[in-house]
């Protein structure tokens, strides 16, 4: 198992810019590939195809021979189906810990975290390692190759930096990461006293986290989001300064909005406002700021979303889970806002299958607009394409191109639920989820045959059931 102790980092977690950005040396062959969904420009599909990647960068793509490589590694695909990296652009990781957790499972949104809210109390960097390892394992076997994860849990005597914990965990498994600095500065119905910090504390962690780990150039491994959790738990000088820090260093920003139809009204009550219209007015307008499931918008919150080109993190499974309402992704994507996928915490989900969330948005889509309304296709543009320009990785990522960082996800070309699709592709969507027979991220092997490589499931598996059952029972003494 990857090392377990967050608070003393091996040699190869992010220390600097050079630790961060890993530019692995040597040449990868991916050959016998059946369907290749590069997701370029033309969005094309090509059959008995190949990608040759060199340090880390895709430098060739075709159909046909494969051609000579000397010394080069080889992956063989089997026939498989090659898609590039997938991409999740909002996440809890730490809510893994409480899973199905019977008291909360049968409520909506905010009945449902007042419930959870307390299991956290005496929540620790080791906890956050643990479940952040977990969730990048579910992660990297669905696809993905470049995770978010919102963490807003910073409990008053739980000790250390907790947010690195995260950052050394994704590192150790050679994923790619976004830490989303979440944060609260004001006690609420939901997120108590201890839950909160003040917001010099907040911005100083940011600015901290920002210089320790964020890496701007491209192929980056590891980056720095900015992300206050709601207009309810966060000031409107909270939201301003975030976004005047977040600008002045280069960082995107990230925060929870019109997730549910009560929350909208008691801002107007609140606030004066709807939250997009209160967050606009403290700075938070523009391509480098992505929101959090965007259900439940007007007409004329879509058209400016698109105009400022924002962004939306679709979580269809979540937003069914707890019956939050459905995502307007064709309209939000016909108004030219950019829309992605998210797996949401996993206490909501309850599990983190990105590749699942690519059908449930296609099958929840279809629901509400007709069979025509998305395509298997379109569906994964979501998943790569849609992810990669939230997280403002679209001139390296979401695509198989010359010239893009060599992240792959290979496929089996069918399962036992799959067997017989006539189209493969449209198989890997419509069908039940599969898992990767192999991922490659910036060029290296992470995934092969089906395991992630570097990590003892069955000891990690022990460790995260261990801690869950230490909040459970924790909740049950008071």
């Amino acid at each position: 198992m990857a090392k377990p102790n967050p608070s003393h980092p091996s040699d190869d977690m992010p220390r600097g810019g050079a630790a961060r950005h890993a530019t692995p040396k040597g040449r990868l062959l991916v050959r016998n590939i059946g369907h290749l969904v590069t997701m370029d420009a033309s969005r094309r599909v090509l059959k008995g195809a190949w990608v040759l990647a060199e340090d880390g960068w895709i430098r060739a793509v075709g159909e046909g021979r494969a051609p000579r490589a000397d010394g080069a590694e080889v992956l063989d695909a089997r026939g498989g189906i090659v898609t590039p990296g997938m991409v999740n652009t909002h996440h809890h990781m730490f809510q893994n810990l409480a899973r199905a957790f019977r008291p909360i499972s049968n409520l909506p949104l905010l009945p449902w975290l007042a419930g959870h809210i307390p299991l956290w109390r005496r929540f620790t960097p080791d906890d956050l390692f643990v479940a952040t390892q977990v969730a990048c394992v579910e992660l990297m076997l669905s696809g993905c190759t470049l995770t978010s994860d919102h963490h807003y849990l910073f409990p008053r005597d739980g000790a250390g930096d907790i947010l690195d914990a995260g950052f050394h965990a994704a590192a150790a498994l050679g994923i790619r990461y976004v830490g989303c600095r979440g944060s609260v500065n004001q006690p609420s119905d939901i997120m108590p006293e201890w839950s909160t910090q003040d917001l010099d504390v907040i911005l100083a962690d940011c600015d901290r986290l920002h210089g320790r780990f964020h890496d701007a150039r491209p192929g980056s491994m590891a980056q720095v989001a900015f992300a206050p959790c709601t207009v309810f738990g966060c000031s409107g000088e909270h939201y301003r300064e975030s976004a005047r820090l977040a600008r002045h260093l280069g960082a995107r920003l990230h925060t929870h909005c019109g997730e549910t139809i009560p929350e909208n009204h008691d801002a107007v009550e609140r606030l004066g406002s709807r939250p997009l219209a209160y967050m606009a007015r403290h700075g938070w307008e523009g391509d480098d700021v992505w929101l959090a499931h965007g259900i439940h918008f007007t007409d004329a919150e879509v058209r400016r979303l698109g105009r400022a080109r924002m962004g939306v993190a679709h979580c269809p499974v979540s937003n069914m889970r707890l019956g939050s309402g459905v995502c307007r992704v064709n309209d939000l994507r016909a108004a030219g806002a950019t829309v992605s996928l998210g797996v949401d915490g996993s206490a909501s989900n309850d599990s983190g299958h990105l590749l699942n969330e690519a059908r449930a948005a296609l099958l929840l889509t279809r629901v509400v607009h007709g069979a025509g309304a998305m395509t298997p296709e379109q569906a994964l543009e979501l998943a790569t394409v849609g992810g990669a320009r939230n997280l403002g990785r679209e001139a390296d990522l979401g695509s198989i191109e010359p010239g893009k960082c060599a992240d792959l996800a290979v496929f089996p070309s069918s399962d036992l639920f799959s067997n017989g699709a006539h189209d493969p592709v449209h198989g890997l969507v419509l069908c039940h989820a599969r898992n990767v027979d192999a991922l490659v991220v910036h060029g290296r092997v992470r995934v092969r045959d089906g395991q992630v490589l570097g990590v003892e499931l069955g000891p990690l598996l022990e460790r995260h059931r261990r801690t869950a059952r230490r909040f459970h029972d924790g909740l049950k003494k008071g």
